[in-house]
């Protein structure tokens, strides 16, 4: 039996969602990215929903694991998700149409829109803060953001009494650095010109006209129906209940939930120019800021590799999610997950490469060995031959762990004869044994192998 059928064997066996278009075969290899998705299931513990569309014409629609542990709900279409900072897309949009409407421009300075905003930000022009070139931190930036003032309800005042404590890392306009504390000051400047909340300027000038009617802002008190729980995976490849977190500091940049069906709307929106004007849209998409081959504009990255796109992911605690689309193809793909720390845009370029024919190797399911293993025998530190990075290998309770450097610890499994690997690192590992003693390892990754010498104590 090939691997194909063997996924979709497993598949069936474990109860998995397959719920696929009839008319993707026509267009896609549907049968390829059903097999993915549930691979990706198994070996990294994704859940959640991949959506592909042309224009309109949704070409496959699946979902796979469950939307609540605690009752055993498996997921199903039009579930919501936390989109993160895919949030900052609909931001920027809504700076374009103000700017459109004649309520501000983009080369205007936000302090003069932002009641209480210190004076060391008045060189900082809304459009620096819209291409990350403000000089801004991101969230952690903020002194004890992630133990304690990520937790807390804050209102506006206290928010910018916050980004007040602040430096700027370098002058205005002369950088890049992503900062969503940017996009909560580009929402704060959207309220102050339109006299109104974040939120119903988000309803009136994008959702009611795109009858959007699955996606809102997020409030912690609210129970949103068709909401998946949110969960989080730890080193171990176990799952948690995802940590609280409040929305109040992510206004305008990851405060929003929506659905895959939803987000295909928001799409679409671009490719048909509903909203602005072709010129606007071309005015967004073309005029760009470096960085790392890539550029940011209007909330969106853009990619000039091939095929060209504009992108966003989104990762909070819970959820972890990736919206694209392809303006020269009208092709749409949205991943939405309810699992956090999930190598999303991994995920995404191997959905790219199977849409679009590119090279591509199906991710392999190994299988643990039941054989007892003297885990103790492999510990220790392991010093890379080339790099003089550190592999720290170290047995807890019944498992393995590796860390490389100031990476986290991941488990690794075994599969007989000195031979381990990662489920949520791909990583092949392999114990070199000398007088029935480890001298060494080699370590296998994304088609390079790594040769590390065991320290000598």
């Amino acid at each position: 039996m090939n691997l194909t059928k063997t996924l979709y064997a497993i598949a069936l066996l474990l109860g998995l969602s397959l719920n696929v278009n009839s008319q993707t075969k026509d267009f896609i290899d549907a049968e390829k990215l059903e097999t993915y998705l549930n691979a990706i299931h198994l070996k990294k513990g994704f859940n959640g929903e991949i959506l592909v569309a042309k224009g309109k014409n949704i070409l496959f629609q699946q979902t796979v694991g469950l939307a609540s542990y605690e009752n055993n709900l498996e997921l199903e279409k039009g579930a919501k998700y936390r989109i993160a900072s895919i949030t900052k897309t609909f931001t920027g949009t809504l700076i374009a149409i103000a700017q459109k409407e004649e309520k501000l421009n983009v080369h205007d300075k936000a302090i003069d829109y932002i009641n209480g905003l210190s004076p060391k930000f008045k060189d900082v022009t809304i459009e620096q803060l819209l291409s990350h070139t403000s000089g801004l931190p991101h969230n952690e930036g903020i002194k004890d953001y992630w133990h304690i003032k990520s937790k807390l309800q804050m209102t506006p005042e206290q928010v910018i009494t916050e980004i007040n404590t602040l430096d700027l890392l370098f002058e205005p306009g002369s950088q890049m650095h992503y900062s969503s504390l940017g996009y909560h000051l580009l929402a704060t400047i959207l309220e102050s010109v339109y006299n109104s909340s974040f939120e119903n300027i988000l309803k009136d000038k994008i959702l009611n006209k795109l009858q959007m009617t699955e996606t809102g802002i997020v409030d912690n008190l609210k129970i949103i129906p068709q909401m998946a729980s949110g969960y989080h995976l730890v080193t171990d490849d176990s799952l948690v209940v995802a940590p609280y977190r409040n929305y109040s500091m992510l206004k305008g940049a990851g405060d929003m939930y929506s659905t895959a069906t939803d987000l295909l709307k928001w799409n679409n929106s671009f490719f048909s120019n509903t909203l602005l004007s072709e010129k606007t849209n071309t005015n967004i998409f073309t005029q760009q800021t470096q960085k790392n081959n890539e550029n940011y504009r209007y909330g969106w990255y853009m990619s000039s590799d091939v095929p060209k796109k504009q992108y966003h992911g989104g990762g909070t605690w819970g959820y972890s999610t990736y919206n694209s689309m392809y303006t020269d193809k009208q092709i749409s793909i949205i991943i939405l997950s309810n699992i956090s720390t999930l190598p999303i845009s991994t995920i995404a370029l191997d959905v790219e490469k199977i849409i679009f024919g590119q090279p591509f190797q199906m991710p392999s399911i190994e299988k643990v060995s039941k054989k007892s293993v003297n885990l103790e025998m492999y510990s220790g530190n392991f010093i890379s031959e080339t790099s003089k990075m550190v592999l720290v290998v170290k047995k807890v309770g019944n498992s393995l762990y590796a860390k490389l450097g100031n990476n986290p610890p991941f488990e690794i499994y075994p599969k007989g004869n000195h031979q381990f690997f990662g489920k949520k690192i791909e990583i092949d590992i392999t114990f070199q044994i000398d007088n029935d003693l480890v001298s060494g390892l080699m370590a296998e990754r994304m088609g390079k192998t790594f040769n590390f010498k065991k320290e000598i104590k």
